[in-house]
């Protein structure tokens, strides 16, 4: 479904904010008047639009706070840490670069600045693996959402799931792991497959959390993270359930698929050549830079013998928590994995597919999470983790 580009990119990520509206993350009219003053396909006009858009409303912020305003100007801020977000997104592919600093800390500062004074006031945990937690009111411990994020997802954007969680009474802790948010950005730790030996320190560090009961710790994962939240439930049996949307079995027959007869020498010292000439092309520089950079890959070739890595196939089988796997049939990115992952699992298990007639269409349901989250925690529902 189009929303304002043409450009498939650009629309894409457009409704990725329009997506956060329901949060307070966004705001309809904003985001399309921002897009009405971008260049389609012009990463700088992107970042110059977004960038500037978002210091007008830090400076709202600022007065509404002297002024006593303290719901406005968190409110204003909040906004401001995901349009920031979007400023950087066509920038990843420099760590060192000024859009991707500069714009990553004013995200972080904006969103750490509003946490106090949200309508769901969070506090940060640091670790490892930092990142956010969110405790509904009243007396805990409380059945807790174990959030990570996808390939170029924040912490701070994963704020926009927060509000379905604690409307339940449960807790929700969104943390950053290897080739995420501050991890990359700031410590520089590139992407890693083997998340069955990085889920069990980030569990330890949301169990240790007053708030949280440790037997009701839910991990889900979304976007690239229904690839690493099944190997990390296979490193970590003390999970009480698992929420993969969409889930991934296997990156390689993508990746395959998208280099054609390339592929064949992937492998191939001799290759190299062939591959480098990939970043001759806009389209294919746009996509590879980042991907490099996440991973830790020198150049293309290593890019893609990496990713062979990326896979849930000698794993999946060995998860034990009751899991509820997602797809969506008009999702460009699982490519009907979610069945596939959910056929290998040997756990108790689920399958939800969703559907453009719901108006969930598109990757991670697009511009209707709250129907991703009505189904997931109905099936949460059905486990009876909220009866204590």
């Amino acid at each position: 479904m189009k929303l304002y580009f043409d450009h498939e990119g650009f629309d894409g990520q457009l409704q990725r904010s329009v997506g956060k509206c329901d949060s307070g993350m966004a705001n309809v009219g904003e985001c399309l008047y921002i897009a009405s003053r971008i260049t389609p396909g012009d990463r700088d006009s992107w970042y110059a639009e977004w960038m500037a858009f978002a210091d007008r409303l830090v400076a709202q912020a600022a007065t509404a706070g002297q002024a006593g305003h303290a719901t406005s100007a968190a409110s204003l801020r909040l906004r401001a840490a995901e349009y920031y977000r979007q400023a950087f997104f066509w920038h990843r592919d420099d760590l060192d670069g000024k859009e991707l600093t500069t714009a990553y800390r004013a995200s972080v500062d904006a969103f750490r600045s509003a946490l106090p004074d949200l309508p769901r006031p969070g506090r940060t945990i640091e670790g490892d693996t930092p990142g956010y937690l969110f405790a509904p009111s009243g007396s805990g411990p409380f059945p807790t959402i174990l959030h990570i994020g996808g390939y170029d997802s924040t912490a701070e954007e994963l704020y926009a799931s927060v509000y379905p969680a604690l409307d339940r009474g449960w807790a929700f802790v969104a943390l950053d792991g290897p080739g995420q948010g501050a991890v990359l950005y700031d410590r520089r730790v590139a992407q890693r497959p083997d998340w069955e030996h990085v889920m069990p320190g980030m569990f330890d560090l949301v169990a240790a959390q007053l708030e949280v009961d440790a037997d009701r710790i839910v991990l889900v994962g979304r976007s690239f993270g229904g690839l690493l939240a099944p190997r990390g439930a296979a490193g970590t049996p003390r999970l009480a359930a698992l929420v993969v949307d969409p889930g991934q079995y296997d990156m390689a027959p993508g990746v395959a698929a998208r280099l054609g007869k390339l592929w064949a020498h992937v492998d191939d010292p001799a290759a190299k050549p062939q591959f480098d000439a990939l970043l001759q092309s806009s389209v294919m520089r746009t996509l590879l830079g980042p991907r490099m950079v996440t991973n830790g890959a020198a150049d293309p070739q290593a890019y893609f013998q990496d990713m062979r890595r990326y896979t849930n196939a000698g794993s999946a089988s060995s998860i034990t928590c009751p899991s509820f796997v997602t797809d969506n049939e008009t999702d460009p990115v699982s490519t009907g994995q979610g069945q596939q992952l959910h056929d290998a699992m040997k756990c108790p298990k689920a399958f939800r597919r969703f559907t453009r007639a719901e108006g969930a269409e598109g990757h991670c349901e697009g511009m209707a999470p709250i129907v991703f989250w009505t189904a997931a925690f109905d099936w949460l529902g059905t486990l009876g983790l909220r009866q204590r």
